[in-house]
């Protein structure tokens, strides 16, 4: 038994020293907080990134700049997560209503690693959540609650599971969207009520659904890469092996 042990141990390491070979990237993956003490993070997220060569990295809570600046420098590129509202005061509004669901410590903590991976020019993914959050921290806006402030024919919170898609999204031709997926209409899944309003002067969106509501943009300032997405090819990539394109294009930048 313990040559057993000895044996898979030393395969684990070689495995390890093969990895270190490829150079596999090491993606920051920014979890949500339940509490002081709990961080939630559903595992799709590191999944995909696994499944598409980088090495995912759960990141801690941080309380300031300096200690979120020194986990970034150990990284190669960030993934930013869905979860609740980022707080409307970040970009000069009150709470529109009871819909709004925030939490001022999630905000902080990934206000600060955004600004460090900006400074540090890191490759950034950003889903649902995460691509509001870059809005805001670029100086864009949101539409708080779409329901009421943009209402449409497509409901942007949809019942069915979330490995498949409900809607369709017009996608420009020659974005990075468009070279990952090959495609320029594509069916997404959808699971939000909050959507970007203004968009950054610093972003240019690349696709919106059907009823305008901007499904991804991609960075706007030179050198740095960026690929914000309001929908959650997380869960897609649960049921279609397609969606593995984005992550892998993302992991191909982070080399």
């Amino acid at each position: 038994m313990k040559a057993k042990r000895l044996i898979a141990i030393l395969i684990a390491l070689v495995v390890c020293s093969l990895a270190q070979a490829r150079k596999k990237p090491l993606i920051g993956v920014v979890p949500g907080c339940s509490g002081e003490m709990n961080l939630v993070l559903s595992r799709s997220y590191t999944d995909a990134v696994a499944r598409a060569g980088g090495i995912p990295v759960i990141l801690p809570q941080v309380d300031d700049a300096l200690t979120a600046a020194e986990y970034i420098s150990r990284l190669d590129g960030i993934l930013f997560t869905g979860g609740v509202d980022v707080d409307p005061s970040r970009y000069g509004e009150t709470v529109l209503n009871e819909s709004v669901e925030i939490d001022l410590r999630r905000d902080s903590i990934e206000f600060l690693y955004a600004e460090a991976a900006l400074l540090k020019r890191l490759p950034i993914m950003a889903i649902c959540r995460g691509e509001q959050l870059m809005n805001v921290v670029l100086g864009g806006s949101l539409y708080q609650d779409l329901p009421s402030q943009k209402p449409g024919d497509i409901p942007h919170r949809q019942k069915t599971d979330s490995r498949y898609p409900t809607h369709s999204i017009s996608v420009a031709p020659g974005s990075i969207l468009h070279r990952a997926m090959g495609e320029t209409e594509l069916m997404v899944n959808t699971s939000h009520h909050q959507a970007v309003k203004r968009p950054s002067d610093k972003v240019v969106v690349t696709a919106y659904s059907p009823d305008g509501v901007v499904e991804a943009y991609e960075s706007g300032i030179k050198g740095q890469w960026i690929l914000a997405v309001q929908f959650h090819p997380e869960q897609l990539v649960r049921a279609d092996d397609k969606w593995l394109a984005l992550f892998r294009t993302f992991v191909k930048e982070c080399r």
